[in-house]
């Protein structure tokens, strides 16, 4: 394993976001949190690696639009 693939991330995103109706919706059509399926958002568009979580969804092409228009991105990517 090289040093790059023993690299953990942190991404920082602002509480605001769980706090968005269209967010809470979506979390609600679900039946998960809003930082679940903000994470999931994270793992299916590819930004982080799959977890042990096993997801029983997978966010429609028009959630995954909704969370890139609301600019649903890192805002600081942290490495340790």
């Amino acid at each position: 394993m090289n040093k790059i693939e023993e690299m953990k991330t942190k991404i920082m995103l602002s509480k605001d976001f769980c706090e968005m109706e269209a967010v809470k919706y979506i979390a609600f059509r679900y039946g998960t949190t809003p930082e679940q399926v903000l994470e999931h958002y994270f793992i299916q568009s590819g930004i982080i690696p799959s977890n042990e979580r096993h997801y029983s969804y997978c966010l429609t092409p028009n959630e995954m639009a909704l969370f890139h228009d609301l600019g649903v991105q890192p805002s600081m990517l942290e490495i340790n």
